[in-house]
């Protein structure tokens, strides 16, 4: 089953719970600190600061998450998360960005919580969330996936993707990495235990400006267009 069908597969499962999720908050369009973006009943799970916009002021990165306690270890969904990016100004904080869907809602029983194996940074004017894909029960199959963003206007801009994929079983790598500024794709595959790869490029064949709100969840995102 190749990652592409594992990824389907995963979201088809959690559709129906995913429907039925409550509605990602609202955020305010500014405000006076960034604890201010956080709405009533959720929490800063993870928080990081950095000079996105390059005027000198460290600007925020919040990930949220609902203050409900976590679910037994196997059992229940993972948390919603919403990814929100907040610049500073000198009378208060403006909202860059927010995303509710990026990181997905799994079924803890057959998947691992993203965020289990993912972290969040920001470093040299972007950010960097990776999250992990990977299966406890029906599947081999693992991936790590890599969002880099930085602020591009008005947009939270998504400017690489990398998805990292192994077979636990055979060890075999399948790796994309996508330069969303030139457009430039790299394919790489091989084996976690041997030193021989294969590398191909290609670009996309379409290549629009994606900004954070905009962004599908990470089961469901597709980078690529057809090739050319």
């Amino acid at each position: 089953m190749s990652v592409r069908a594992l990824i389907r597969r995963a979201a088809a499962l959690l559709l129906a719970a995913q429907a039925a999720a409550q509605a990602a908050p609202a955020l305010p369009a500014q405000a006076a600190t960034p604890e201010a973006f956080v709405p009533a009943g959720w929490q800063i799970e993870q928080r990081q600061a950095v000079d996105l916009d390059r005027d000198g002021r460290p600007d925020a990165v919040l990930l949220l998450r609902p203050d409900a306690p976590p679910p037994a270890p196997g059992a229940g969904t993972s948390p919603e998360r919403v990814l929100a990016v907040l610049k500073a100004g000198r009378a208060g904080w403006q909202l860059a960005g927010a995303n509710a869907r990026l990181v997905p809602q799994v079924d803890l029983a057959t998947q691992e919580d993203p965020l289990a194996n993912g972290e969040l940074l920001a470093e040299r004017g972007s950010v960097l969330l990776s999250l992990g894909l990977g299966s406890t029960a029906g599947s081999y199959l693992s991936a790590v996936v890599r969002y880099r963003l930085r602020i591009d206007g008005g947009c939270v801009r998504l400017i690489g993707y990398d998805r990292l994929q192994t077979h636990r079983g055979t060890q075999e790598t399948q790796d994309l990495s996508v330069n969303f500024l030139t457009g430039r794709v790299l394919h790489t595959s091989g084996n976690a235990q041997g030193d021989t790869t294969a590398r191909r490029q290609a670009r996309l064949a379409a290549n629009p400006r994606r900004c954070l709100p905009d962004l599908d969840s990470a089961t469901s995102f597709s980078p690529l267009g057809e090739p050319r």
